[in-house]
Formats: structure tokens, C-alpha cells, sequence
């Protein structure tokens, strides 16, 4: 009864670490939305994104087309993060994108980025961060570079 028992949490252990290897696979086709079902892969106009810096609204889950303006050095303090300008129609935001739990973003100056993050709102227009798979019950996020996706 013992071995049986041993052989059915190995085959448990074996399908449940197959199935986290195939979602975090870059680029895997699985979609981004199973963790909370509140949150769409609907992309964010440029007019909705100006009514949550106008509103100054925050912890919104935002999905925007921008270019690369700037690269900043990286936020190295607690999480790592790259940092980089990106402008979305007239809006300028920074977006923090967590090295620590996803892939640098390959980008220069220039680049065009799909994001699906958090908004949060600021002074000076606002921060895109979470661009990364959930590590809890938050919304996956991630950005898409030369149609290959990171998170």
C-alpha cells in the first residue's frame, strides 16, 4: 500500500511541476487572464488612460501600446527593477518592470512595447509596474517586445 501511495504523489507532483513549467514559459499561449477573471486583455485607449491621470486614479490594470523614450539605470533597491520612459499618445509614463521575477526587456530608445500592468498615478504622469506573472493572487502582467512576451 505504501509504494502505491509514494507512486501517486509522484505522478501528482510530476503533472502539477509540468503544468507550471508550460505556463511560465515565455511566450507560452496560455492566457494571461486565468488568475482573476476581472481583468481583460482589452486594450486601454489613450483616452481612458488620460481620464485615470485626470481622475488621479491608481491600482488600475492597464494594457497600452508605447514607444521607448528614454532607458533609466535600474531601481536596485529591494526588488531590482528596469526603469524606462514610455510614451502612449500624449501620456509619458514610467514603467518599473521587476527583474527580479521576469526577464530584462531587450528595448532601446525607440522600441514600440505592448504592456499589461498596474497604473498607478503621479505627479508626473504615472508608473506601469506588476509587468510580471503573479507570484499571488494579483493580475498576471507582462510586455511584449519584437513579438516575444516577458513575464
Amino acid at each position: 500500500m505504501q509504494k502505491k501511495s509514494n507512486k501517486l504523489i509522484s505522478i501528482i507532483v510530476l503533472i502539477i511541476s509540468a503544468y507550471f513549467a508550460n505556463y511560465y514559459v515565455q511566450g507560452s499561449s496560455q492566457s494571461d487572464t486565468t488568475h482573476k477573471e476581472k481583468y481583460t486583455n482589452k486594450r486601454t485607449s489613450n483616452k481612458q488612460l488620460e481620464t485615470l491621470i485626470t481622475k488621479r486614479q491608481s491600482n488600475e490594470i492597464i494594457t497600452i501600446d508605447a514607444q521607448v523614450i528614454n532607458i533609466l539605470s535600474d531601481d536596485n533597491k529591494g526588488d531590482r527593477h528596469q526603469r524606462m520612459i514610455v510614451k502612449n499618445g500624449k501620456n509619458t509614463l514610467l514603467l518599473a518592470h521587476n527583474i527580479d521575477i521576469a526577464p530584462r526587456i531587450p528595448a532601446k530608445k525607440g522600441d514600440f512595447l505592448q504592456i499589461k500592468g498596474e497604473y498607478e498615478w503621479n505627479e508626473k504622469g504615472g508608473v506601469v509596474h506588476w509587468t510580471h506573472r503573479s507570484t499571488s493572487s494579483h493580475a498576471d502582467g507582462w510586455i511584449i517586445h519584437n513579438n516575444k512576451k516577458y513575464y
